[in-house]
Order: C-alpha cells, then structure tokens, then sequence
C-alpha cells in the first residue's frame, strides 16, 4: 500500500500527541518524491496487487492512473462519518476540505467501485486490432523490439516471454498518441506503460538486459 501519510510519518522523527497528518515543510517535499518513485516501480510490477491511497486526486491524474490500467474506487462512508473523524483525527484545517468535496459531489455515498473503461473507450478497440493485423502483415521476423533490443517473431513461441507481439503507439496515448505504428513484445508493450518510463526501457545503453527464453521458461 502506498500511503502520503504513512511514507511522511516513516520519514519523520518521533512525535508524541502531533498530529500523524501534519507534517513539517521538507518532509512534504521528501514524501511526494518518495511516493512518486513508489508509484514508478509499482506500475511495473505484475503479480501483485498494489492499493496507492489518494485522498483528492485531480481529473488529470485519475485519468493518468486508468491509463496505467488502475481500478479507481471511491471510498466513502459518508460526510458525517467522515467529518466525525477528523475532528478527532485530523488537523482543522481538513474540515473546510471534507465540506466542499461533498458540495461538488451533491454529498453522495459512492458505494461501489467505479466501472473500468472498455477496451474501446481506451483507444483499443476493433480499429486498434485491425491496425495491429497490418502491422504483422508488415513485420519481418527478427526485427529488433524498441524496448528491449531482443528480435520479434509472428510465432509467440519465438518470442522471449513467450506471447505475441502486441501493438504498441511510439507517442503514448497518454501523451495524444491514437494510431499504433509498431510492434513490441508483450511484456515489453505492458512495462512501458504510460509512455512515462521510456527513459529506463533495456535497449538503452548501461540498462540491464531483458530475460532470454531460456532464463523466462
């Protein structure tokens, strides 16, 4: 779980009766940094589950963590639960806060998970499979993948992790992208995420290198 609060507070000296929501001016600027290298590595991880707590995130952001495939849910036991709590918990300063989130929600208790985005309404829809159908038309086994520097074959048994090449857009759709021009691996098209991580991809010079199909079996 990634949480502000509980990153500030391991960061932070030992305080007794300060509030654990209140933080000291260069402790804020170390835990968002630290927060956001925990986020980075969390988005490449694939076999576990990964909760980042956010307690008023922008419209920008929420649609930057849909496009790194997160399930958003909104919880909320409702406003009096929650202005109960931080009277006792939180600084004053959070109660003007708490106030007007529920004025702009109409004071709504969202009690399920929002629904993800279809396939479609992420840009990868029948058109996207189509071009994807074009591309390995095009493609000659053996060219190197952007990513990792390791050949790719139509056959996904040829490839190092095994699947087939996936469709992948060299300006990020989070970036504007809206028509895929090459191909990648799998694993290679799903570590890249967001377009954010572009600078730590293997093929770069001094990055380690991928997996061999022998090392993935």
């Amino acid at each position: 779980m990634i949480d502000y609060d509980l990153l500030a507070n391991a960061l932070s000296a030992p305080r007794e009766g300060d509030s654990k929501h209140e933080h000291a001016k260069g402790v804020k600027a170390v835990t968002k940094a630290a927060r956001q290298a925990a986020i980075d590595k969390a988005i490449t991880l694939r076999d576990i589950d990964v909760y980042l707590i956010h307690s008023t995130p922008s419209t920008q952001l929420l649609a930057k963590y849909r496009s790194y495939g997160a399930r958003i849910v909104t919880v909320d036991p409702g406003m009096d639960v929650v202005m109960e709590r931080a009277k006792r918990l939180r600084p004053y300063w959070m109660q003007p806060v708490i106030k007007k989130w529920y004025a702009e929600r109409g004071a709504k208790t969202i009690g399920a998970p929002a629904k993800p985005l279809t396939r479609t309404q992420r840009g990868l829809g029948t058109a996207h499979d189509h071009q994807r159908t074009r591309l390995l038309v095009a493609h000659v086994d053996g060219t190197l993948c952007w990513w990792c520097n390791e050949p790719m074959y139509r056959d996904d048994a040829r490839n190092f992790d095994q699947a087939g090449l996936e469709a992948d857009h060299s300006i990020a759709r989070s970036q504007g992208g809206t028509v895929a021009d090459r191909l990648l691996h799998r694993r290679c098209n799903r570590s890249r995420q967001g377009g954010n991580r572009d600078h730590l991809r293997p093929a770069l010079e001094g990055a380690s290198a991928p997996l061999t199909t022998r090392q993935w079996l």
